[in-house]
């Protein structure tokens, strides 16, 4: 690749995520690379042909060959489609909201997810494995719309276990909400709670459930966004647990190269959108280092990477074109009135087996739920 080559990038905008883009750039120029990024929006990610526009002009008005974009999921595939038939590489990054059922793989379309499909279906079966056999969900009318629900319940058919009851809190929520919440989620008498939230409804979850005695009473296990809604002075908050593929560490930014760089240069804690931004721009490296200008030079380059990521080995699945991560749980194990600690206490070992099998899938024939890209509302 020539010095100071384009990279196109296509972001969504998010009313309840407002610095998604700019924390996804930040993570994609933290490696200084000798590129120069040509940004276009997308709009809220849910238009597949402003997409294919926005890609079309950049491919021929500025000569643009790769691209990263971080897209949702709506009719995403004839965007994969556009960018092989046009040999265009695409390096798409997305958060795993849905399941992506029969999706074929796409010469020079790569995919790097934040993964909370498979982190909550991981959880399902690690749920099973401690011996919880009544699980109830808890969710927000929005999050409730994607596959979260979906991928747990794939777990949940495998292992054998059940669902104690759904708890969904209302678009327009009731003035006695939190004891609502409390009464149908005590009601169904489960071992354990599963949540799902985001943005402002990860917010409103969270004045709801400090408001009750749910979190000493049962155990919690909760997506990374619906952590983000959690506020609490108490020293004791009760069995709370988050799954995910990676994670800011708050106690100990050393840990990883990538948190001490991010905050050495931009003094905060980089959040999920900067990390996918980050691995997208290691794969660029790979690129860049190579010296690699044709498009069949840069997908046998892609198709072999290998590097060292926030979270771990950094792959490319030869059969999927996707990468895989191991999942974690995490535990809560302190807080003060800024910041949550936490401690690992579980990997998740993860070989891609459930994205594979998904991908093979036909979609359920009434399968519903958002267009736009998760968190973007």
């Amino acid at each position: 690749m020539e010095k100071e080559a384009k990279i196109g990038v296509l972001y969504p905008q998010s009313v309840q995520y407002k610095n998604l883009g700019s924390e996804f750039m930040r993570g994609l120029k933290l490696a200084g690379l000798p590129v120069k990024f040509v940004i276009e929006g997308i709009s809220i990610g849910a238009d597949e042909r402003m997409i294919i526009d926005k890609m079309q002009k950049l491919h021929l008005q500025d000569d643009i060959q790769i691209f990263v974009a971080f897209t949702g999921h709506n009719n995403i595939q004839s965007v994969y489609s556009f960018a092989e038939e046009n040999n265009i590489i695409l390096l798409a990054c997305d958060l795993g909201a849905t399941l992506p059922y029969n999706s074929k793989k796409y010469k020079g379309v790569y995919i790097n997810s934040y993964a909370l499909n498979e982190s909550v279906y991981l959880l399902g079966k690690y749920l099973n494995q401690k011996g919880y056999k009544s699980i109830c969900s808890s969710a927000s009318y929005y999050d409730a719309g994607y596959g979260l629900l979906s991928a747990l319940e794939h777990a949940v058919t495998e292992t054998g276990t059940s669902f104690s009851g759904h708890y969904i809190t209302p678009f327009q929520p009731r003035e006695n909400e939190p004891e609502c919440m409390e009464q149908h989620i005590t009601a169904t008498r489960p071992d354990v709670v599963v949540a799902f939230h985001s943005g402002l409804y990860a917010r409103e979850h969270g004045g709801f459930i400090t408001q009750t005695s749910l979190l000493d009473k049962i155990p919690y296990y909760v997506t990374p966004f619906t952590l983000n809604g959690v506020e609490s002075k108490e020293s004791k908050i009760g069995d709370f647990f988050i799954v995910g593929s990676w994670m800011p560490d708050n106690g100990d930014t050393k840990s990883c190269d990538f948190i001490t760089a991010y905050d050495e240069k931009y003094g905060a804690a980089p959040s999920v959108f900067a990390m996918l931004g980050y691995e997208a721009s290691l794969l660029l490296e790979a690129v860049t280092k190579s010296g690699e200008s044709s498009y069949k030079g840069i997908c046998k380059i892609l198709d072999n990477f290998n590097a060292k990521g926030p979270r771990g080995v950094f792959t490319i699945d030869a059969e999927t074109n996707r990468t895989f991560f191991n999942h974690y749980i995490y535990k809560t194990i302190a807080y003060d009135e800024t910041k949550l600690r936490f401690e690992k206490v579980a990997t998740l070992e993860n070989g891609g087996d459930f994205l594979k099998n998904i991908l093979q899938q036909p979609a359920p024939e009434k399968l519903g739920g958002w267009h736009n890209a998760y968190l973007c509302h």
